[in-house]
């Protein structure tokens, strides 16, 4: 069994975060947070107001945009029900 050092610094604990490549927005996110961080804004509340915000945004944005897919596969199964008929 491998022991990995618990992360120490707030830096540490954002860098540890395990985001997907493909996540452009949430790696935005974690890079914008360590720049912060790196500017001495390392105060765990001041991390996690700082990351609020951007996070309400994202979300919005995937809940816009899975409206819109569950429309569009409406229309697709309403337009292949026809197409059955």
């Amino acid at each position: 069994m491998s022991e990995e050092a618990e992360p120490e610094t707030t830096a540490e604990v954002v860098k540890s975060w395990n985001v997907p490549s493909e996540a452009t927005v949430a790696s935005r996110i974690r890079s914008n947070l360590l720049e912060a961080i790196g500017e001495g804004f390392d105060e765990p509340q001041f991390v996690a107001d700082l990351a609020v915000g951007p996070l309400v945004i994202a979300l919005g944005q995937l809940e816009v945009s899975l409206a819109e897919a569950w429309r569009r596969i409406d229309q697709l199964e309403r337009a292949l029900a026809r197409r059955g008929d």
